[in-house]
């Protein structure tokens, strides 16, 4: 009775050249072959556990509590500085009898403890927001996590076994992807050792890449709980003279970080989208070129917001200042159409 066995297709990772003992040329293109296929693997394992925790890692319950005792002993720490610094102004003003000052001096101090509170927790809030919006926006155009969609895109899908208590999750290339095509070419001798260079250095730059994104999301959670935690230091300054823009840069960070995460991606969803799977070498290159401009979206999207503030700050003050001129003109005028009238009754 003859049994026939179906063989898996060999792993093109860990290469067998057959080399003969003695053929140390072989031995040694043999080795470095499966050095960098093995390499390749786990930057297959790294990329994935990167983009994974880009996009699947929210800010946790916790680490706003935190926040919100930082926040508490700041505003512990910035509210006598703010007494002091109003009641000096309160005197400047009286002396200099400028009202307006007075009272706008008195009520942002009075406001300066509730606006801040308000700001933290609306920034809280946002921020639960814009991770939904993310969230819904990938799966509903995607049909599926963005992370696995870009990681499609390079060729990677999920291990049947995960190992536990493992530090990066486990993967594995498609046979139809391009980096499983050129281990596989590079499998086939020692001549072919080349092949395994050129899909180690485009799996490395999308490494690269990857860890670019994951620090850049790492950042932005970092700086929304440390924006929470020192927000008396900057939005209790609202009514005072000439430290007001402590407060609107506050704001601007503020804003600018809670939209860099959709911001991201989206730009990562549109390469998604354009490139679908790792047919060739230059649709991984395009995905490895949106993974780093999503990088920097916490800073696009800060000199966005900070632009637009900038430019409707600068048109109402033109609008304010061309009204104050009209005003002046209209005032500067009166006299003379006085003048004008007590001639003509004159005559």
């Amino acid at each position: 009775m003859i049994a026939t066995v179906a063989s898996a297709p060999p792993d093109p990772f860990t290469p067998n050249y057959g080399c003969f003992v003695a053929d140390f040329g072989c031995q040694a293109s043999q080795t470095v072959a499966q050095f960098m296929g093995s390499t390749i693997k786990n930057l297959g394992d790294f990329i994935a556990t990167m983009i994974a925790g880009s996009f699947n890692t929210n800010i946790d319950q916790g680490s706003w509590n935190i926040a919100h005792s930082q926040f508490l002993f700041w505003i512990a720490v910035t509210a006598p500085v703010i007494l002091i610094v109003a009641l000096v102004q309160i005197g400047i003003a009286m002396i200099l009898q400028d009202w307006s000052r007075i009272g706008r001096t008195a009520a942002g101090a009075a406001l300066a403890i509730p606006f801040s509170a308000i700001c933290v927790w609306g920034m809280q809030k946002a921020s639960g927001i814009t991770d939904d919006i993310t969230h819904a926006l990938t799966t509903a155009v995607q049909g599926g996590d963005l992370s696995q969609s870009l990681l499609r895109v390079v060729g990677l899908f999920d291990a049947p076994k995960q190992i536990h208590g493992a530090v990066m999750k486990t993967m594995q290339f498609s046979q139809d992807g391009v980096i499983w095509g050129m281990a596989t070419q590079g499998a086939q001798g020692p001549g072919s050792v080349g092949e395994y260079v050129m899909a180690l250095l485009i799996v490395g730059l999308m490494m690269i890449a990857s860890l670019f994104l994951f620090i850049a999301m790492s950042i932005r959670e970092f700086g929304l709980l440390a924006l929470a935690a020192m927000a008396p230091v900057g939005l209790m300054m609202i009514g005072q003279p000439k430290l007001t823009a402590w407060a609107q840069r506050w704001l601007n960070l503020s804003v600018g970080l809670l939209i860099a995460k959709p911001l991201a991606a989206g730009v990562v969803l549109l390469a998604v989208e354009l490139t679908k799977a790792s047919l060739s070498i230059g649709v991984i290159l395009v995905a490895a070129g949106a993974v780093i401009a999503a990088s920097f979206s916490p800073l696009w999207a800060t000199k966005l917001v900070s632009f637009a503030g900038a430019e409707v700050g600068t048109a109402l003050h033109h609008r304010f200042s061309v009204r104050d001129q009209f005003s002046r003109a209209s005032t500067a005028a009166a006299p003379v159409r006085t003048a004008a009238r007590i001639v003509k009754v004159g005559r």
